[in-house]
């Protein structure tokens, strides 16, 4: 279940340029204000040693929802806390910005443990975490694997099962990927 902290602010009316706070607003103009909005979120995201994994934005020009999902590489992850500080200090600046028009709703969200891994970045993100791996075909008999994910290496996904078993499955192989839970 991801982590979150929801930010909501009413703000007064500021300027974007191009965009104007229409309500239909081309696709051009969401494209360059999700690009806006994603550079302003990644610098912020970065100085707190943090990474972004996802930005989404939604809704209309009256009522914006703008998810961000981040994490930490490594086991540890992110923690209430680290979502609390990114809304703060992301829809502080968004505030100042004047990025959006009318009122919007900011959330900050770990992208959590049951979102599949699908990228490269996904891997290396999540090396250190215990996952489960599923195969499209079985390996030595077996299609499913649980263990520590130790990294991704030429194109080949490397799950310590335990002290002695290291298994090496082909990134063309993996069915689907996700953290371990543990229920």
């Amino acid at each position: 279940m991801p982590t979150f902290f929801i930010w909501s602010k009413s703000v007064g009316p500021g300027s974007f340029p191009g965009c104007g706070g229409e309500a239909g607003m081309n696709g051009t103009r969401h494209e360059e204000l999700l690009n806006d909005l994603r550079a302003v979120a990644e610098e912020i995201v970065t100085d707190a040693g943090l990474e972004l994994v996802e930005l989404s934005l939604r809704g209309s020009s009256r009522r914006r929802l703008l998810r961000v999902d981040i994490d930490r590489v490594g086991p540890r992850g992110v923690n209430l806390e680290d979502c609390q500080r990114i809304s703060h200090v992301l829809g502080e600046a968004l505030d100042d910005d004047e990025l959006f028009r009318n009122s919007y709703v900011l959330e900050v969200s770990s992208p959590g443990t049951d979102r599949p891994m699908r990228t490269a970045d996904d891997y290396r993100r999540n090396t250190g975490r215990k996952i489960v791996v599923t195969t499209s075909e079985p390996i030595g008999g077996r299609r499913r694997f649980v263990g520590v994910l130790r990294g991704l290496v030429e194109g080949r996904v490397l799950v310590e099962e335990d002290v002695d078993n290291r298994v090496e499955i082909a990134i063309d192989s993996v069915e689907s990927a996700r953290q371990d839970v543990g229920f």
